[in-house]
């Protein structure tokens, strides 16, 4: 089986991790200092590693710069939230780099190492076959069914997209569609953006998914209303093509990393 040193808090999520991958690989686990990662990484040899940022609030940067000056034929699997994504984006760009946003299903998960591991290093599958990069999946949430319309039209050729009518209806596909990032209508009627995104929020799995609001009311003191909930962003309606682009590039690094 092949080794792979699963570097995290070791926490709940990573006992996930692991149970996930333990499968299929030979799995070590280790926290995050430096010193454990150099020592482990001498002692098993991984031909995987994998460096969970999820629940930990600055993972040090030492870390990568090791491995990339160490471990540089070693392939390098981040998991971590839109926050990690940016703290080490210098290295999440190297060619030994690839991440993955949680929520991560198993199935994905599972793909993305052995992709990894048989050559692939930093290019998703399609393009390790000669085509485009994945596209990020974005979910579209309004109850205006002319507004969700006009914004797939906008961002289809760009993004992969999921559509949800309600907040009730996006509870209840974000297990099953697993998006990169959700665009989330503030003020719709029945289940509104803020108690949506307060409903993601307590849930383990949807906590980490970006979510940037759409609203319609722009004074003062209503922006700072939504800033409140502490989204990843807000975009004022009707939303503009180029402005949704850039918020979600800049979250997620690019619409076809």
């Amino acid at each position: 089986m092949k080794k792979v040193l699963l570097v995290g808090e070791l926490s709940e999520i990573v006992r996930s991790l692991n149970e996930c991958l333990e499968g299929d690989f030979q799995v070590q686990l280790c926290s995050e200092q430096l010193e454990n990662v150099q020592a482990m990484v001498k002692i098993i040899k991984p031909e995987l590693i994998i460096i969970c940022q999820i629940g930990v609030q600055e993972i040090d940067s030492a870390i990568f710069e090791w491995i990339h000056e160490k471990c540089g034929g070693t392939p390098v699997l981040g998991i971590t939230t839109s926050d990690g994504w940016k703290q080490c984006r210098d290295f999440y760009k190297m060619e030994q780099f690839d991440v993955m946003f949680r929520p991560v299903a198993k199935q994905e998960l599972l793909k993305k190492c052995h992709e990894l591991l048989t050559g692939g290093v930093g290019k998703p599958e399609a393009e390790a076959a000669g085509g485009l990069r994945r596209k990020k999946k974005i979910m579209l949430v309004d109850d205006s069914a002319l507004l969700l319309r006009s914004m797939k039209s906008m961002l289809e050729k760009y993004y992969e997209i999921c559509l949800a009518k309600s907040g009730e209806q996006a509870l209840k596909r974000i297990p099953q569609e697993n998006p990169d990032l959700i665009l989330l209508d503030y003020e719709m009627d029945g289940m509104d953006g803020k108690s949506t995104f307060e409903a993601m929020k307590e849930d383990e799995d949807m906590r980490w998914i970006p979510v940037v609001f759409l609203t319609s009311i722009a004074d003062r003191k209503s922006i700072y209303s939504v800033l409140k909930s502490k989204p990843d962003g807000y975009i004022l309606k009707p939303p503009d093509e180029n402005r949704i682009r850039e918020t979600i590039e800049e979250i997620l690094g690019g619409g076809d990393r």
